[in-house]
């Protein structure tokens, strides 16, 4: 039987309209200034993209001058930019990065993990996703709602996962890991007793780090990123000097620090001498 060129192409655009990726995050910006270029590759390829977000939680009132409601306005304004489709927040609040005198029980790092991981659980059975995509253990720079973000996706998808789903973490460079742990230390920065209850221990995760399985080339996503990081104005100019001098940058040195994407396959687990995957959804090419 003689199958068109066209046929095909109809054939596996139907594949990608119908394979999903979920990218679980803990706060607006997240999605963007982590997993923005991967994001934007998955989504400009056809498949459906949506996101789950810890923070912030439900704002009283649609005012513009409420913290909560500008952080959700600018997610659902850089999700547009990326090409998700959906954000399905959580509703927590923010958790501060060193132990506090009396904790928020509504924020994401205090709160029991089997209520977040139940949550999570909830959405993964709403978006049935091929792929989940989450922070790393160690929570990119040691922040601890990226923690319990991290470990609550691990639990929702062992109970929640749909048959054949995988299971990512991005995986940052660890020399770089490393060298924000030293630049911590001398600037005086605790890198153990983190967290609002001081129960995190950086260092040993960012030790423990398993290796990344993964490597995507996101090059050409990269403007995607840029684009949708316009609408987080706002954190840029409270941002750290590094990440502030980064969103400034030109279009050219973005590229160069985001050309690619590693992350780490969680489940099922990478086999010993398993050759890094260059594509999360091998079955479909590489159009974009």
């Amino acid at each position: 039987m003689f199958v068109s060129v066209s046929d095909m192409k109809a054939e596996l655009a139907a594949k990608a309209e119908a394979r999903k990726l979920l990218g679980v995050f803990a706060h607006p910006d997240d999605e963007t200034f982590l997993g923005g270029p991967l994001l934007a590759w998955c989504a400009q390829r056809g498949l459906r993209v949506e996101v789950a977000c810890a923070t912030p939680a439900e704002p009283a009132v649609s005012d513009p001058s409420d913290w909560d409601f500008r952080h959700r306005q600018a997610l659902l304004c850089a999700a547009q930019g990326l090409g998700v489709q959906r954000v399905h927040f959580l509703g927590y609040h923010g958790s501060p990065m060193r132990p506090a005198v009396n904790p928020d029980p509504r924020q994401l790092a205090t709160a029991p993990l089997w209520e977040v991981a139940a949550a999570l659980g909830g959405v993964m059975n709403n978006v049935q996703p091929d792929v989940v995509v989450t922070d790393s253990s160690y929570g990119a720079y040691g922040h601890p709602d990226h923690i319990v973000m991290h470990r609550a996706t691990v639990a929702a998808f062992q109970t929640h996962r749909k048959e054949g789903a995988r299971l990512y973490c991005l995986a940052y460079p660890l020399p770089l890991v490393r060298l924000n742990l030293r630049l911590m230390r001398l600037w005086g920065v605790p890198v153990r007793g983190v967290g609002p209850l001081g129960d995190i221990d950086l260092a040993a995760m960012v030790r423990a780090a398993p290796k990344k399985t993964a490597l995507v080339n996101t090059s050409r996503h990269v403007a995607f990123r840029r684009a949708a990081a316009r609408c987080y104005a706002e954190e840029i100019v409270l941002a750290p000097l590094p990440l502030k001098l980064l969103e400034r940058s030109p279009l050219w040195a973005q590229r160069l620090a985001f050309w690619r994407c590693a992350l780490t396959r969680l489940y099922p687990p990478a086999k010993r001498g398993e050759p890094l995957e260059r594509d999360l959804f091998p079955v479909l090419p590489v159009t974009a």
